[in-house]
């Protein structure tokens, strides 16, 4: 359902525990191990680019669903992997090992949360729809690319808390070793796991299981949204202006999308043909509003089946938002 996978900021930080796992083979020993940015002369990050809260324009504008409310943001996700990644590197300068990881928040998802209400029923923005067709603005920019430290053997170690295989920093294989670090370094004793985990446990952010469910409540009423009377009579009423605009047999605007072909930055005439007749049809049938309040409703309802779960996630991503300010030192 979702129209492009977020790029998760976590992802970046899990660096120090998987690429990072490969890059310490042999090699001068240098005073400070850096992540620098191979993006020429662009800011690493650039907040400007980051996805607004509620859609800012199209049929969309200003709306949010009941669960967005238990998401974590975009902004949160990188502030919480932004701690950690602080506080690792903190964890390595009491070693005497300064080093500098991969920052978070380069290259922003589309969407601030996993409603994705952008697309969440289809395109929305006819504007974007006739500059774009189903490409996202944006999507022929060269993201921005960071410099995976190259971390000496003891950097490694006390960043991971194991040591790496000869075989796969020979081979630049992203495994974990099985075999344990050394016990200490510079007379301080090594943390179990590492930095790496260190860092984790100083701020509890909620768990996988915690996104994933959310998550799944959410794709869980969409699913149903679909399925609801009011849905179904405006996806109706929407098929047949699609129909009388040429664009026949089309049963939803996710029908629409895969019509024609999309060409990464090209997008042909009959694209921006149909993309823009799927945002006018939905205007014309109010196609957008009557799904988005069948679909609050069901929303509402699993969240008060749920609340015994779900208010303690909300409570958990907060708390752990708060710890990641003071913890970092922000």
């Amino acid at each position: 359902m979702k129209f492009n996978q977020r790029a998760s900021a976590a992802a970046i930080v899990v660096v120090a525990a998987t690429s990072l796992l490969t890059a310490c083979a042999g090699g001068a020993t240098s005073s400070v191990t850096s992540a620098a940015p191979v993006a020429g002369d662009r800011p690493l990050v650039d907040k400007a680019k980051w996805p607004s809260a509620t859609p800012e324009r199209g049929l969309a504008r200003g709306l949010t669903l009941p669960l967005e409310a238990y998401m974590q943001t975009f902004q949160e996700t990188v502030v919480l992997d932004g701690a950690v990644r602080q506080l690792q590197e903190r964890c390595m300068a009491d070693y005497g090992l300064p080093v500098q990881l991969p920052v978070e928040g380069t290259n922003p998802p589309p969407s601030d949360n996993d409603a994705n209400m952008e697309r969440r029923y289809g395109l929305t923005d006819r504007e974007a729809a006739a500059a774009h067709g189903y490409g996202l603005p944006g999507e022929t920019t060269e993201p921005v690319r960071q410099k995976v430290p190259e971390l000496e053997p003891a950097e490694f170690e006390v960043l991971t808390g194991h040591k790496l295989p000869a075989a796969a920093a020979a081979k630049g294989a992203p495994q974990q070793s099985p075999e344990r670090a050394r016990d200490s370094y510079n007379g301080k004793k090594l943390h179990e796991g590492g930095c790496t985990n260190w860092a984790a446990r100083q701020i509890e952010k909620p768990t996988q299981d915690d996104l994933t469910f959310v998550a799944e409540l959410n794709g869980n009423s969409f699913t149903e949204s679909m399925k609801l009377p009011a849905v179904t009579k405006a996806l109706g009423e929407w098929s047949q202006c699609m129909d009388g605009k040429g664009h026949k047999g089309l049963t939803t605007p996710f029908d629409a999308a895969n019509r024609v072909p999309h060409v990464e930055g090209r997008p042909s005439p009959e694209e921006i043909a149909i993309a823009v007749a799927e945002v006018d049809c939905k205007t014309q049938t109010g196609l957008v509003d009557v799904w988005f309040k069948a679909e609050s409703g069901l929303q509402s309802a699993l969240i008060a089946q749920h609340r015994g779960t779900l208010d303690p996630i909300r409570s958990r991503n907060g708390a752990a938002v708060n710890a990641a300010g003071s913890k970092a030192g922000r």
